[in-house]
């Protein structure tokens, strides 16, 4: 599913895919957070994302590396329960790699009432990144 990754890269999606952020990525790969952020950059271009939220869905798609040996850990699933209707609604969107933006149009909103539906769904959720979110709402999405 990796169009042509080097194997670093590779190594880096299977990461990002587990929520890591950037600075925790390069420590546990021993390089700097640029070279990290060099690394996602060249992985974008490769896959055709315009979006972090785009490239944390394609790792959590992607195969895990065999260089990496820790074995993933299952992030908890979402409280979908806790959600109102349209944050939840958001909160699928985003899980599915869209952006703000995209989101706004698909439903018919503006950019900022998509900006309030995903803090506050952040807020009764316990989720602190957007990287968060999309991995535990991949582990248990709602019909």
């Amino acid at each position: 599913m990796s169009p042509m990754l080097t194997p670093r890269e590779r190594q880096v999606l299977t990461l990002t895919g587990r929520g890591l952020k950037n600075g925790e990525i390069a420590a546990q790969l021993g390089v700097s957070e640029l070279t990290i952020r060099k690394h996602r950059s060249s992985i974008m271009q490769k896959a055709g994302l315009r979006s972090t939220a785009q490239l944390i869905a394609f790792a959590g798609g992607s195969t895990p590396s065999l260089a990496d040996e820790q074995a993933p850990v299952e992030p908890a699933p979402l409280s979908w329960d806790q959600l109102r209707p349209r944050e939840a609604e958001v909160v699928r969107h985003i899980v599915s790699g869209c952006t703000s933006k995209e989101i706004a149009r698909l439903l018919k909103i503006s950019p900022l009432t998509v900006q309030k539906h995903r803090e506050r769904a952040r807020e009764k959720l316990g989720v602190h990144t957007v990287g968060e979110m999309i991995t535990r709402g991949r582990v248990a999405l709602p019909a």
